[in-house]
């Protein structure tokens, strides 16, 4: 299965000094005072940048071979975790963070440009940075801002932040909604349906041009012969891959002394881990 966001997240994005952290200072202002927990991340392309020092005592538990690391105080609390980029993805960073309404991004263009589940904003230095960025973004783009005024469909990061706070708040509710919807999807971006991910479906669902029904898993639901659990998750399956599973165990089991198969039998199968023995 796909894994899915389990928040709405946003990606603000733009070269050096277009304004960006001076966004997300806004937002956050905005949303919290709508009442919303908002979580924030900030690439910093520093090469060798760390939050340690050399000689802390934090910094020698990492060298002891620690990972992670927290780091406790009466005001905060860190946590030092060391990998590199290529180990990183979206979910990885929403697995380090508390339960929040929505997750900001400040940077991370290699990780959301190119994702459509991820709301973005851009964030630009003049009217020929704004079409290159709009050229390459795929999903919902949210909103182009300036700290200078360009034209009227670029908005002013300091005088229009009320108008992007409001836009981000609809976009947040969207996503919300589509949450939900694609929790009923199977997960299996197998394309069947005309859309080339669930996502994508859930979102037409959401806006009235496709219907669940339209899933061709959940459209042959009645047909599948077999079912599968793993570690007490139910794992969909089209009608051709249930069937095979079926034959298969229906035909294992014929073999064995004392059992007498039909070959109409429904088949489910529970694969879990042994964590304390046999279950």
């Amino acid at each position: 299965m796909v894994s899915h966001l389990r928040v709405p997240v946003i990606s603000v994005l733009g070269y050096k000094d277009s304004g960006k952290t001076l966004l997300i200072e806004g937002l956050v202002k905005g949303l919290t005072g709508r009442g919303l927990k908002v979580a924030t991340a900030k690439h910093i392309s520093q090469r060798g940048f760390t939050i340690d020092r050399e000689g802390k005592d934090t910094w020698r538990h990492s060298k002891a071979g620690a990972n992670p690391v927290l780091s406790v105080s009466e005001g905060e609390t860190a946590i030092l975790i060391k990998e590199n980029l290529k180990s990183l993805s979206i979910d990885r960073l929403l697995g380090l963070i508390p339960e929040v309404d929505v997750f900001i991004l400040e940077g991370f263009s290699w990780l959301t440009l190119k994702d459509e589940r991820v709301g973005k904003i851009i964030c630009v230095r003049d009217e020929e940075e704004s079409e290159l960025f709009k050229g390459k973004v795929k999903g919902d783009l949210i909103a182009v801002c300036s700290l200078k005024k360009l034209n009227p469909s670029i908005l002013d990061i300091k005088g229009d932040i009320d108008v992007i706070v409001s836009r981000v708040s609809e976009y947040i509710d969207g996503v919300i909604e589509t949450l939900k919807i694609l929790g009923k999807l199977p997960g299996l971006n197998c394309g069947k349906c005309g859309f080339k991910t669930c996502w994508g479906m859930a979102k037409a669902v959401r806006d009235g041009t496709a219907r669940l029904d339209d899933c061709f898993v959940i459209k042959h639901k009645s047909k599948v012969g077999s079912s599968l659990t793993v570690d007490g998750s139910d794992v969909p399956l089209q009608p051709f891959v249930s069937e095979v599973i079926r034959r298969t165990v229906l035909g294992i089991a014929s073999t064995l002394k004392g059992i007498s198969i039909k070959g109409d039998e429904y088949v489910h199968i529970d694969i879990r881990s042994r964590r304390h023995g046999k279950p």
